[in-house]
């Protein structure tokens, strides 16, 4: 029997299914005050978080799956009349601001950079506008958006340290009748020593050392960053001074850690865009600022490079139901990604059908793929492609 993914399982069961495999939580990291909650509220569009002008207003995380766009669902939707898109989801947490001192415990920064550990891609944000009205941890008016990215980056470079410094002993000590770990040994010890001379530890990642690591995952600095220059809204088209001098010293760290990247936003204008719901009048109020509304708005960039971070591609299924993109990591196998579905399929998988998503734009439907003979029939070792159209055959499927 031919299970289809939006058939087979409930919505509620598949969105589980698609989180639990892996860890897909990006965290919103920064001084207090800098945008982090207006950025969150913009990526969800609600009001989910507290963006309120005083330090340290978030506490405890806030949490929630967002959805990427992807324009191929929309394409696939409309033609084969698909009652609803469901791009694929990740995760982002918005996590209380740090201050110096965070990695000795100011600022509540002891429990805060243990929520930091918890994600897999990391969103620095840093305050690039100057306003008198807006607080800020030191100085409204004088910014120094170069010293608060080196600040923040210097209390987790402090705090990675501490805690490869107590864990390293045990390590060396547990090489002696472990195989795995005395292999994994002169990567830990590099790491360290990349840290002790105050570096993050992504200068000393190997490109094929994965980032779910025992030690390394717990490592803060070893994460990717995606650097977020806060503008004002005046500013979110160019940029401004602020983020120009961020992003070249951003660029400067990136010649030795490829990890990083940078984005000029504006916390004040996504977040008013996001509660907007006429489009036209959406259109027209980001052009009255410079922007370019055929191109992806910042946010939708943002999300585009974490998903590139975190090595996931989405495969996509399209039925009367809805049109859904499923992420998996980059590699996956026809079987694994079946398991993004249900965790079941994984085992009982027999088959895959795949058309190419632009073979189905040109042919206008899956019964003309076929009759043109371009669908294939792959097992479970067939390497999942981006953009694939799956449909899967699982043994024992309720139809």
């Amino acid at each position: 029997m031919l299970a289809r993914a939006e058939t087979t399982v409930g919505s509620a069961l598949t969105l589980f299914g698609q989180s639990r495999g892996l860890n897909r939580a990006c965290g919103l990291v920064g001084y207090p005050n800098v945008g982090k909650s207006s950025l969150f509220n913009a990526l969800v569009g609600s009001t989910v978080a507290q963006a309120e002008n005083f330090p340290f207003c978030t506490i405890e995380p806030n949490v929630v799956k967002v959805g990427v766009p992807d324009p191929r669902l929309h394409s696939l939707a409309e033609l084969c009349s698909s009652q609803r898109v469901v791009p694929g989801q990740l995760e982002v947490r918005d996590i209380a601001g740090l201050i110096k001192g965070a990695s000795a415990g100011a600022g509540m920064g002891n429990a805060f950079l243990s929520q930091i550990r918890g994600v897999q891609v990391i969103f620095h944000v840093v305050r690039c506008f100057s306003d008198q009205q807006v607080v800020h941890i030191e100085d409204p008016v004088n910014i120094d958006p170069v010293k608060e990215y080196e600040s923040i980056l210097e209390e987790l470079t402090i705090a990675d340290l501490e805690y490869a410094s107590k864990r390293l002993p045990a390590l060396r000590k547990k090489a002696s009748n472990s195989s795995e770990v005395a292999k994994m040994l002169p990567v830990y010890e590099s790491l360290l020593q990349c840290l002790e001379a105050g570096r993050a530890a992504r200068h000393a990642m190997p490109a094929d050392v994965s980032l779910s690591d025992d030690f390394v995952s717990q490592l803060i600095t070893a994460k990717p960053v995606v650097v977020l220059a806060n503008v004002g809204a005046e500013d979110a088209a160019q940029g401004n001074g602020y983020s120009a001098r961020l992003a070249e010293r951003v660029a400067a760290e990136s010649k030795d850690a490829a990890a990083n990247s940078f984005i000029v936003v504006s916390a004040q204008l996504e977040a008013e865009v996001a509660a907007l719901d006429d489009q036209d009048f959406r259109r027209e109020y980001l052009e009255s600022y410079g922007l370019d509304t055929d191109s992806p708005r910042a946010l939708t960039r943002v999300l585009a490079e974490s998903q590139q971070l975190l090595r996931l591609i989405s495969y996509l299924t399209v039925g009367e139901q809805e049109a859904r993109a499923w992420f998996v990591q980059s590699g996956s196998k026809a079987n694994e990604a079946a398991g993004a579905i249900h965790s079941d399929f994984t085992k009982n998988f027999e088959q895959a059908e795949i058309w190419s998503y632009d073979d189905l734009v040109k042919h206008g439907s899956k019964a003309a793929c076929r009759k043109a003979g371009v669908v294939k029939q792959k097992g479970k070792d067939y390497e999942v492609q981006d953009g694939d159209v799956i449909e899967f055959r699982i043994r024992n499927a309720r139809s």
